[in-house]
């Protein structure tokens, strides 16, 4: 599953607003949230085209970690909170994602799939 650059996966990405779909490599982390407006910070995948600020995601709302052969995520301290096929997470503390699992940053749903 994994290559010697990373983890490759793809997302299919839903909100009130708009919906699509990318393919990404993860080599350690991913950062997941929406852009600043009033800077050019923006992190790794940015979820602002989705709705991102009218539906709730933080500028560093969570991550997807690449670790020891398995993906996680990782709420950031975001302020609408981080779900994994509905279940709320702790802020902090990782959990292990699962191909197909659904992920939603605030309401912008994602689900995951692992790429062989």
């Amino acid at each position: 599953m994994s290559t010697d650059q990373g983890l490759r996966i793809a997302l299919t990405i839903a909100s009130d607003t708009r919906t699509g779909q990318m393919k990404v490599v993860i080599a350690d982390s991913l950062v997941i949230g929406r852009a600043s407006a009033s800077g050019p910070e923006a992190p790794d995948l940015d979820l602002t085209p989705y709705g991102g600020a009218e539906s709730g995601v933080s500028r560093a709302h969570a991550a997807l970690v690449y670790a020891d052969g398995h993906l996680f995520v990782e709420d950031l301290g975001s302020t609408s909170g981080t779900r994994i096929n509905g279940f709320t997470l702790t802020p902090g503390q990782k959990y292990r994602l699962r191909s197909q699992d659904e992920l939603e940053f605030g309401r912008v749903r994602m689900t995951l799939r692992l790429i062989e």
